[in-house]
């Protein structure tokens, strides 16, 4: 039997998507045209109720062309309107075989470790490597915490090996929260993995995925300096997610303004070309005119590099859930605000770019590259895996264009 695969979500999704596609593949073949297919197979996310309604829409079409439409990922665990024609959750990926024959749904919280289940191709450019699951945060919103329950922290020799077996040349860490890595054992280790993970003998980019404030300002000292090894992405994504401090309060975010803009000052320091992003979320039920007028002040402040704006959604089981949610047009007309301003300074800023050359690695073909830094500059005439010395002739908010 044949299925067909489709991820929604993050990093950390992606990274869920290569282990349950290699346990599905000693039974049944993927295939990439759902048409030809027998079954689907989607790895949702539920971070936001418009995912959660596409993802809904997108399974009843398929079921109604007669095929079954399996979930695996947070949706599952965070959904009243579960559809599908069985599911596991993020813990029960050996169990999808077993759901799918079965048409069941199965959720337990029993914790495994992903590491040495990843089956990643060889041929592969760039790899996605989880290193944890779950968080150790208290977010009054989120709902993926509820899904991925307590961290756990993988083993540190584990990463280790499977980054060895990998042919990548770019590596992308990722988890709920990068910085957190090793507190469910008693001690914050991430730089101790990262130094590992840069003595390994192969020739790769690292870049590191979320890391929570709250959680960083107690390792950045040390991991400002492991940022100086040539293998590492000059990028940090830093999630604020308001530039209020009494709003950051009634989140449960666990840091305040100062915080966020003493760890941008301290990673620009590192180098000429530093990549910041972070995330925003507006229309929080408790987000009033000055918070976000607040947060308007603290991105043009900053000027991140990479600017995530999502709407507020209610969430089951949050505290927030709870909270009478704002005027849909007043989240639609922050988001538009802050979209709009981040798209105006980010031209501006790749502006200055032009006629400069840079050597880049080529991650897809005749398509997109990163510079030293991880800055995105799309090439063509290009081949996925190559270095390649480029000339920025052109620029968009986004990303570089170079020949």
């Amino acid at each position: 039997m044949k299925f067909y695969f489709k991820t929604f979500g993050c990093k950390l999704n992606e990274a869920d998507s290569q282990i349950i596609k290699s346990i599905l593949a000693k039974d049944y073949k993927e295939e990439l045209n759902p048409d030809n297919a027998d079954f689907v197979v989607f790895n949702t996310c539920g971070v936001v109720d418009k995912t959660e309604k596409k993802i809904i829409r997108e399974t009843k079409q398929f079921q109604k062309q007669g095929k079954k439409v399996f979930w695996t990922g947070c949706l599952p665990l965070i959904t009243r309107n579960n559809v599908s024609n069985g599911s596991i959750g993020p813990n029960n990926v050996l169990d999808i075989k077993k759901a799918i024959k079965g048409n069941i749904h199965i959720f337990t919280e029993k914790k495994i470790d992903k590491s040495v289940l990843c089956n990643f191709k060889e041929d592969s450019v760039s790899a996605v490597v989880a290193i944890s699951e779950g968080c150790s945060g208290n977010c009054s919103y989120c709902g993926s915490r509820i899904a991925r329950k307590g961290l756990n922290s993988f083993p540190r020799e584990n990463i280790i090996k499977r980054i060895e077996k990998i042919n990548a040349k770019e590596i992308l860490l990722t988890s709920q929260g990068l910085a957190s890595y090793g507190i469910d054992r008693g001690k914050q280790e991430l730089p101790e993995l990262i130094s590992d993970i840069l003595k390994i003998e192969k020739d790769f980019k690292l870049r590191l995925g979320m890391m929570n404030p709250k959680f960083l300002v107690h390792i950045i000292d040390d991991l400002l300096e492991l940022y100086e090894d040539k293998k590492m992405y000059k990028f940090l994504h830093l999630p604020l997610q308001s530039g209020d401090n009494n709003l950051l309060k009634e989140m449960n975010r666990g840091y305040n303004i100062n915080d966020f803009l003493d760890l941008v000052y301290k990673f620009r320091k590192i180098s000429k070309d530093t990549i910041l992003a972070t995330d925003i979320i507006v229309g929080h039920p408790k987000e009033s005119e000055k918070a976000f007028k607040n947060t308007i002040k603290i991105i043009k402040e900053t000027k991140p590099d990479v600017l995530h704006v999502f709407r507020y959604s209610k969430r089951k089981g949050t505290e927030d859930a709870k909270l009478k949610e704002l005027d849909v047009r007043i989240k639609k007309q922050r988001s538009k605000y802050l979209v709009t301003l981040f798209q105006k300074y980010n031209l501006e800023k790749n502006k200055s770019f032009l006629g400069k050359e840079f050597e880049v690695l080529v991650i897809k073909d005749n398509n997109l590259a990163r510079t030293d830094s991880g800055r995105a500059v799309i090439v063509k005439n290009s081949k996925a895996g190559e270095l390649k010395k480029v000339k920025i002739k052109d620029v968009k908010w986004n990303y570089l264009i170079g020949e």
